[in-house]
């Protein structure tokens, strides 16, 4: 998984200067997930804790690649 730190204007979703970005090889199919403020007085380990459960639930109800990991390796190789 890749996390990109960014900014969204209600348009378009732009890096921020301080982040590196990949060389763009392909397309895929990505999940953007919002992250909304944390409340004063909030729990903020728990708060941390529900989001990467959320996200982890994301992304077991997405489909398998049907490639595995050393194939995609591989592949990257090959380019």
């Amino acid at each position: 998984m890749l996390a990109i730190r960014g900014v969204y204007d209600g348009k378009t979703f732009s890096a921020l200067p301080s982040e590196s970005l990949p060389q763009v090889q392909r397309e895929v199919p990505v999940a953007i997930i919002f992250l909304e403020e944390v409340a004063l007085g909030a729990d903020k380990r728990q708060h941390q804790a529900e989001i990467a459960h959320r996200m982890r639930a994301a992304r077991n109800a997405m489909p398998p690649l049907g490639i595995s990991v050393k194939e995609l390796i591989e592949a990257g190789r090959e380019r």
